[in-house]
């Protein structure tokens, strides 16, 4: 695997490539980058190139370095990895899997690498850990650090390493990535259009043969709640029904509502969901932004109080009418 297999995001493959091509690696490197846009799978290949053993291309995918790193078995590539049941990464693993082995010199390549893929998940205590060694690191240690947002980390161990920033692919990027990897089809274009720049989440869309159902069923259920009370069950059901996929159904939810007030201030161009701007102009019409935002909002504390385990049927009931309520007030300021 090589750089190319890491789609988009040209200047940060093009700075990786360059630190290994005038050999001038730093001793750490945050990949910073939404969920899905490709930061593991970047780190992976930039590790690989570190240790692989061909002069001219790294990595080669074919050395016997390369080999052992695509089967995770190089001995100078080490997983900081969470301990099972725990949520975060805390000191003691940074000890037991980096400070144990960190004055150890390479085995079989130039470099060690250490390579941290939930970086989120560092707790300060083993972020403090981690500067220790960051502060004064052998000169054969490159850390590689994987996280969703560079605030994530403690400012004294970013001051200690480079930073490669991973943006969100386009729409039409995505598109042209389902399409190589699994044929032209209609259905890519939505899914690259949910996705919101996320590879990953692309993928994880279209694995799911329930999507494009799930999609067209949540936007109906927006639409159902500026219709007449008794159109009210209808969305509670469906929200009941797929409590598996909520978070998902929010989301569509949401993106719809979002879209509407994009509409509405003639910022259509930025809508995400190009195949329904027809549906939303005849739904946005007669309803004030104000009323869209507060629906939009009433979804996003609703998702709050999923993570407090509150009663879910109550909390779906009680979400679906106050946004009924919104759509419906006629004094807060519902015409145009």
């Amino acid at each position: 695997m090589s750089f190319t297999e890491v789609y988009g995001n040209e200047a940060a493959k093009k700075s990786l490539k360059q630190a290994i091509l005038k050999d001038r690696i730093s001793n750490a490197y945050v990949i910073e980058g939404m969920k899905g846009v490709g930061k593991k799978l970047l780190a992976g290949v930039f590790s690989r190139a570190l240790v692989c053993e061909n002069e001219e291309t790294k990595p080669c995918g074919v050395c016997p370095a390369c080999r052992k790193a695509l089967t995770n078995n190089h001995p100078d590539i080490i997983y900081l990895r969470k301990t099972e049941n725990k949520a975060s990464i805390g000191v003691e693993d940074v000890r037991e899997q980096i400070l144990t082995e960190i004055h150890l010199k390479p085995y079989l390549a130039k470099r060690r690498v250490f390579l941290i893929g939930d970086g989120d998940a560092l707790s300060i205590e083993a972020q403090n850990a981690l500067l220790k060694v960051l502060e004064e690191p052998p000169s054969y240690v490159t850390f590689l650090i994987c996280v969703t947002k560079q605030d994530k980390l403690l400012d004294t161990v970013l001051s200690r390493s480079q930073v490669v920033s991973l943006f969100p692919l386009s729409s039409g990027e995505i598109t042209a990535y389902l399409d190589e990897k699994n044929g032209n089809q209609e259905k890519h274009k939505l899914f690259a259009r949910l996705a919101q720049g996320s590879i990953g989440t692309a993928l994880s869309l279209l694995s799911d043969d329930n999507t494009e159902k799930l999609f067209e069923e949540s936007i109906r259920s927006v639409l159902c709640l500026k219709k007449q009370a008794e159109n009210i069950q209808e969305t509670t059901t469906f929200f009941i029904a797929e409590k598996e996929n909520i978070q998902t159904v929010i989301d569509f939810c949401q993106t719809f509502l979002r879209d509407c007030v994009l509409l509405k201030t003639g910022m259509e161009r930025q809508v995400i969901y190009e195949n329904k701007v027809s549906e939303m102009r005849v739904f946005a019409e007669g309803l004030s932004k104000k009323s869209l935002v507060s629906a939009f909002d009433r979804l996003s504390e609703f998702r709050v109080r999923l993570k407090q385990n509150l009663n879910f049927n109550a909390s779906v009931s009680e979400t679906v009418m106050r946004i009924w309520e919104d759509f419906h007030d006629k004094s807060s300021g519902h015409q145009i």
